[in-house]
């Protein structure tokens, strides 16, 4: 019941979040952006995830670190990422790393890892081309392997969250895949019509699934 009454919580507080996006309300995004993940890390340290439960904290601990850093202004696309966005990114990086080690927990079926790779590598090879290529121009060759390697990460991860053959945790694990692509997009390449709000909404939806497809009692 803790579990439920927390999910509820951080459902209303991304519901705030999300209109406070589509009105550009920035200060309210102050409080309710970094709401929503401390309220389903608030959860999943109540819930039953079995040997997952450390993985699944510490993933959901560092997307909060990641939504504090990434609330300073992104900047023009060609401009070089800033420390509060390299600080994000890096959250999120290891944020992806915790994911796969609490996937690795749970049976993996392979046909759904293959499945989910797929998937995954072809959402990749969409969207990746234009944002290295972006990336590189406004930050250089380092940063362009960067982000590669952060896209390597993001494949294996929602492969690995496919691959557990929950239906919760696999969508999860693709809206994860989504909403970071489109970020990179809006980010390095051009803004995309109703960016904003999709990427907060796939993303507040994916980190939310992949704790309730990892919960037992679920």
């Amino acid at each position: 019941m803790p579990t439920v009454v927390l999910l509820v919580l951080a459902a209303v507080a991304a519901l705030v979040d999300w209109w406070a996006v589509a009105r550009q309300w920035v200060r309210t995004r102050y409080l309710s952006k970094p709401a929503v993940l401390a309220l389903l890390v608030a959860a999943a340290c109540v819930a039953d995830l079995g040997d997952a439960k450390a993985w699944v904290v510490a993933a959901l601990a560092l997307g909060l670190l990641g939504d504090v850093a990434l609330l300073a202004p992104a900047g023009p696309v060609d401009a070089p990422p800033g420390t509060a966005f390299l600080a994000g990114l890096g959250a999120f990086l290891l944020g992806h790393v915790a994911w796969i080690l609490a996937f690795l927990t749970r049976d993996s079926h392979g046909v759904a890892f293959v499945a989910g790779l797929v998937a995954a590598l072809a959402v990749g090879a969409f969207a990746l081309g234009p944002v290295l290529a972006s990336a590189r121009r406004s930050a250089g060759l380092p940063f362009a392997a960067i982000v590669a390697g952060y896209a390597v990460v993001l494949v294996v991860a929602a492969a690995f969250a496919v691959g557990t053959g929950r239906e919760a945790t696999t969508v999860g694990g693709l809206l994860f895949l989504l909403s970071d692509a489109t970020l990179a997009r809006e980010r390095f390449v051009r803004p995309v019509r109703g960016g904003p709000v999709s990427v907060i909404v796939s993303y507040h939806l994916a980190q939310a699934l992949m704790l309730i497809g990892l919960v037992h009692a679920f």
